[in-house]
């Protein structure tokens, strides 16, 4: 089990005793990932303010390794993926322990091809249980991740995949119950893409110019380990951006179109993207796969697990050109990113067509639900959706399977959270009574609610019956209590 040394507090004493506005600074121990240090200034704070003794765009932005098939039958992809602590170079000349998939942060990408089913066995060495989650799969109930199906530690369990959604970047995570918020920073997080030939036909960038870049944000202890600040407000949120795990990496791009998958993948923190001296980037996908038609865009918001695909065109720089990828409006350590290095010229074959998908006609809304988004601050605090947390044993919705209902999220406190359902992807109907943008309309799993909005959704209830999930994506706010189950029923 996780051991909480913050303050003195126990966890449950932490979340027990209020959380308004309160951070709890935590040199917490998870299977010794993170020690005690002093209050110095961490050496990735120094390197991303530029201001210190070393300067950023050092180290090549890191693609993690794409995971081989273990195996290979007429229908399935067999995989494993071992569960383990290891360590990670993050820092120069130090030593950050992790918990990762394969022992690497972030883990394996795993490449999925639509119609193709896929087996993963997960095989925890960890040293506490897990569970693992594939965000944004269409999954049967047994493979989801359901927060309570743990796998104890030196044990391993199979995941089934069906690949019957259309292609998108998802990724895999640890979802035990209440521990979400230390897994993923201890570097459970890993990037899946289901391929779809039918994209191929679309001429996009692909191979080395088709990209998964990683967002987290981290603090780090003077001896290069991790440093949690445990904030049951407003989520967690470190002094230092990692993209694929390394600190303000550059990245060298030859004269052509580049499609970047970025997913967001911290605890609290959302970022807005802005591109050199606000040119323009070419949205093409979202959460649940391609977008009908590109948006050209200048800023792009990406909350706490979404996925935003973009195409940017490099040949609008010149050979020499060094532009930085930057978080509009972040702290001063958290506004520079990455940088691209426009190294030399190429030959364009890609493109970026007028119309990328058509869109879906759905079945009729069935129902129509509320879910008030807040807190109780007192007899122990905790989030809230309609007044409630977290029940094993309590349904909150039994949608019928082969519908579509209107599910509203009234937040109705003063942090946004980025609303998840399990299995359904779901249309943004309205935001505060304004039709969405072509990028808002895609089809998504993850929509940020804004304090004081109210978010109209249009979920769709396919392929799978069974008990699944949906919460909020701040991992800290998950953890404790705002997450609700739905029963999808025949």
């Amino acid at each position: 089990m996780t051991e909480w040394e913050g303050r003195g507090l126990t966890r449950r004493q932490a979340i027990t005793r209020g959380f308004a506005g309160a951070a709890f600074v935590c040199s917490f121990r998870f299977d010794k990932l993170a020690r005690v240090a002093g209050g110095r200034k961490s050496a990735a704070a120094i390197i991303a303010s530029a201001n210190g003794p070393f300067d950023p765009f050092l180290v090549d932005v890191p693609r993690p390794p794409v995971k081989l098939p273990v195996k290979r039958t007429a229908t399935h992809d067999i995989y494993e993926i071992v569960m383990k602590q290891a360590t990670a170079n993050i820092l120069p000349g130090l030593q950050t322990p992790i918990t990762g998939f394969d022992g690497i942060f972030p883990g394996p990408t795993i490449q999925a091809t639509r119609g193709r089913k896929v087996r993963v066995t997960q095989v925890n060495r960890s040293g506490r249980s897990m569970v693992v989650h594939l965000h944004g799969g269409v999954t049967e109930q047994a493979s989801d991740g359901h927060p309570m199906d743990i796998i104890p530690d030196g044990t391993q369990r199979d995941y089934d995949y069906a690949s019957v959604q259309r292609g998108g970047q998802l990724w895999y995570h640890d979802h035990s119950h209440g521990e979400v918020a230390l897994t993923l920073y201890a570097g459970m997080a890993g990037m899946y893409t289901i391929r779809d030939p039918a994209e191929d036909e679309l001429a996009l960038p692909q191979g080395d110019y088709d990209v998964p870049l990683m967002i987290t944000d981290r603090s780090f202890n003077a001896d290069g380990s991790f440093r949690y600040q445990l904030d049951l407000d407003m989520g967690f949120h470190g002094d230092t951006i990692l993209i694929n795990g390394a600190v303000a990496p550059r990245m060298k791009v030859e004269q052509r179109l580049y499609r970047l998958r970025f997913l967001n993948a911290s605890n609290a923190r959302s970022y807005n993207l802005t591109l050199g001296n606000n040119r323009q980037m070419i949205q093409i996908a979202g959460d649940g796969g391609l977008l009908t038609q590109p948006m050209r865009r200048t800023l792009i918001p990406i909350y706490p697990a979404e996925r935003v695909e973009i195409v940017v065109d490099f040949r609008q720089f010149g050979v020499g050109s060094k532009v930085v990828l930057h978080n509009q409006g972040g702290e001063a350590t958290t506004q520079t990113m990455m940088r691209f290095d426009v190294v030399k010229g190429g030959a364009e074959e890609a493109r970026v067509p007028k119309l990328l998908a058509e869109p879906e006609s759905l079945p009729p809304v069935n129902a129509q639900r509320n879910f008030v988004l807040g807190f109780r601050s007192s007899g122990g605090a905790q989030w809230q959706i309609n007044g409630q947390g977290y029940d094993m044993d309590r349904v909150d919705a039994m949608p019928r399977l082969g519908t579509t209902e209107l599910w509203t999220f009234d937040n109705q406190s003063p942090h946004p959270h980025p609303m998840h359902t399990h299995l359904a992807h779901f249309q943004i109907q309205s935001i505060d009574g304004r039709p969405p943008s072509i990028a808002e309309a895609s089809w998504k799993d993850v929509v940020a609610v804004q304090p004081g909005a109210k978010v109209v959704v249009r979920p769709y209830f396919d392929y799978f019956t069974g008990l699944f999930p949906f919460h909020c994506h701040t991992a800290e706010h998950g953890d404790n209590n705002m997450m609700g189950q739905m029963q999808v029923t025949v």
